[in-house]
């Protein structure tokens, strides 16, 4: 077992092997990484969403926010349809973990800390 997908089982995240591209689950946001990139899914409104799904989306672009600050630049951006993804690309596996594990830690804080 990998050092994220230790972490994120310590945390109650999921981690799943999906052929070339991995998803981790956090509750209400997933993310994909792919290669030694990470690719943080931003929903963008259609005019059809009622209350309750814009507040989820509201929930998903802040998470995206939060983990992308904390990952640091710099970023790249690519829309596919009707979401945006923030894309943050590493030299290595290690750093990418490192990276995530760092921003992860860095929401928790701040959530505790509110």
């Amino acid at each position: 077992m990998g050092k994220l997908e230790e972490y994120l089982r310590k945390k109650g995240f999921s981690l799943f092997n999906e052929g070339k591209r991995e998803r981790v689950i956090m509750d209400d946001y997933e993310f994909f990484i792919e290669n030694s990139a990470i690719f943080l899914p931003i929903p963008l409104p259609t005019g059809k969403e009622s209350l309750d799904d814009l507040i989820g989306m509201g929930t998903k672009y802040a998470r995206a926010s939060r983990i992308s600050q904390g990952l640091g630049a710099p970023l790249e951006y690519e829309l596919n349809g009707t979401t945006i993804y923030i894309i943050k690309r590493f030299q290595n596996r290690e750093d990418l973990e490192n990276s995530i594990i760092k921003s992860l830690e860095g929401i928790e804080s701040l959530r505790y800390f509110i």
